[in-house]
């Protein structure tokens, strides 16, 4: 019994064929460009990815060497395209990283204030929403609005060629700002303020549930079987931390890739205050009456990659000679560095920092170099600096009374053991690295196995396929915890002098 989970990220999109015990039978992934048009700007051409998910879904199918039983979506949030009456893109697509939306921001926080749409939809206000991007298109380029038959984020949109119906999951639906958190349904109240119809978006369901099967078109596209059911996915993030089995409070999802994303998993949504502060979103999970928080920093990965690109050619040429990847040379350096770094200190704000300080002029700080120091210490504080990060978000969510037992690690960073030992030594919480570290393709593709009765429900799912891999035990250091504790005062000591540095 097959089941094919699709992932459709920001700049590649993957499919993954998993059997009904959750392992892996064969993948296929591509990328496609990010196109940046104007400075702030960010796009998908809607074309190429569709080319690039056909591609993947055909490479998988002739891996498995059988028919997948069902499949269903992980996508990317807050990405969206406006599309004609006949299911057509007018536009490229504009993605989270897109700052186009300034303006929209600055409107809606004066039509509303931030602090009712925290109540309404969960969501802090900032110009990443689908709904601004689409009171963009609105007053910047009006014949676009007027063609548009429906707004599509990028699960509804795949659903739709695949069955010719649009359906968005709550999950997904909740990321865009025009969703009722507690009702789970578009919000009346935004949307008829600003004189949106509903009939622009698509029909919310649960899930898990089908939104209808392979069209005969589809099956020639893509080799699906017609008749294949298309069952509702989710978010990435969600669908991540059903992969991982974080259903209830207690375990934590963290991924690292790109970004780094803490989650917990609760049974309602915590709005307050400190929350909103914090810029923590609430949405909802994949799972029934289940919701999401969502703390990250923005520039994870990113960071170690930006080293390599930037200051070791000569490991990048080490790692081909050696036919290993260059990360698990890092990791050989970074453990030949005694904890802390010999006073090294990072803050990885290479973008801006997000949760919990919310500080858009935030930028990249390295301090305490000396002519002792080498690439070794470098590439250890960059790993430091990150897992303190990590921690500040921890204690957020500890603080605001979250519950944390243990933190699971899925992603690229979870490949490498040092890292998950640093970030369990580091949070002072176990650390479980799943059997599939691909925990969003896996998510989907347990949603579609509840789609058609592979598994009974969500429960039953995690059961038959979640499994641990590694697991790491805290061993506290003095030097991580007068590291992490110089981190914060770092931060408030130089985030005065950040908006300096701009101008």
């Amino acid at each position: 019994m097959l089941l094919m989970g699709l992932d459709i990220g920001t700049t590649g999109c993957r499919a993954s064929i998993f059997d009904e015990s959750g392992l892996e039978v064969c993948s296929a992934y591509r990328e496609y460009p990010l196109v940046c048009r104007k400075p702030a700007w960010a796009e998908l051409e809607p074309e190429k990815v569709w080319k690039r998910l056909k591609e993947v879904i055909r490479e998988a199918l002739e891996g498995a060497g059988d028919d997948v039983q069902s499949l269903s979506i992980s996508a990317q949030g807050e990405a969206f395209l406006p599309i004609s009456g006949d299911g057509e893109p007018l536009y490229n697509s504009i993605v989270t990283p897109d700052q186009r939306a300034q303006d929209e921001t600055q409107f809606l926080e004066r039509t509303f204030g931030r602090r009712f749409l925290f109540e309404k939809t969960g969501m802090v206000l900032f110009p990443i929403y689908t709904l601004n991007k689409i009171l963009w298109i609105r007053e910047n380029e009006p014949g676009i609005f007027d063609k548009t038959s429906k707004f599509l984020c990028w699960e509804d949109f795949v659903s739709f060629k695949l069955t010719g119906r649009a359906a968005i999951d709550h999950s997904l639906a909740n990321r865009t700002l025009m969703f009722d958190i507690v009702k789970r349904q578009w919000s009346h109240e935004i949307l008829q303020q600003l004189d949106l119809s509903e009939d622009l978006l698509a029909e919310p369901i649960q899930a898990g549930d089908v939104v209808g099967e392979i069209t005969f078109e589809a099956s020639g596209e893509t080799g699906l079987r017609v008749g294949t059911p298309v069952v509702a996915g989710g978010h990435d993030q969600a669908c991540g931390c059903l992969g991982a089995g974080v259903l209830d409070e207690g375990p934590l999802y963290d991924v690292t890739g790109t970004v780094e994303c803490l989650m917990p998993a609760l049974p309602s949504p915590v709005l307050t205050d400190t929350m909103l502060r914090g810029g923590f979103g609430n949405y909802c999970h994949v799972v029934p009456s289940k919701y999401l928080i969502l703390g990250y920093n923005m520039t994870a990965g990113t960071v170690l990659r930006w080293f390599r690109d930037n200051f070791a050619m000569d490991l990048i040429d080490r790692a081909r000679e050696e036919g290993k990847p260059v990360y698990s040379l890092f990791d050989q350096l970074a453990g030949s560095v005694p904890p802390g770094s010999e006073g090294l200190l990072l803050l990885p704000y290479f973008m801006g920092a997000a949760t919990p300080n919310w500080d858009t002029h935030a930028r990249g700080t390295l301090i305490g170099l000396t002519l002792a120091h080498g690439k070794a210490h470098v590439i250890r504080a960059i790993m430091e600096g990150i897992t303190y990060e990590m921690r500040n978000n921890l204690l957020a969510l500890q603080e605001a009374g979250i519950r944390a037992d243990e933190i699971r690690a899925v992603g690229g960073g979870a490949r490498s053991a040092f890292w998950c030992q640093l970030k369990s030594d580091v949070a002072h919480l176990p650390v479980v690295v799943p059997r599939v570290t691909e925990a969003s393709s896996l998510g989907a593709a347990m949603l579609a196995g509840i789609g058609c009765g592979v598994f009974k429900d969500f429960e039953n799912a995690v059961q038959m396929t979640y499994s641990r891999s590694m697991s790491f035990t805290p061993e506290p250091k003095e030097a991580y915890e007068r590291g992490f504790d110089l981190y914060r005062h770092l931060y408030s000591g130089v985030s005065d002098l950040y908006p300096h540095l701009l101008s």
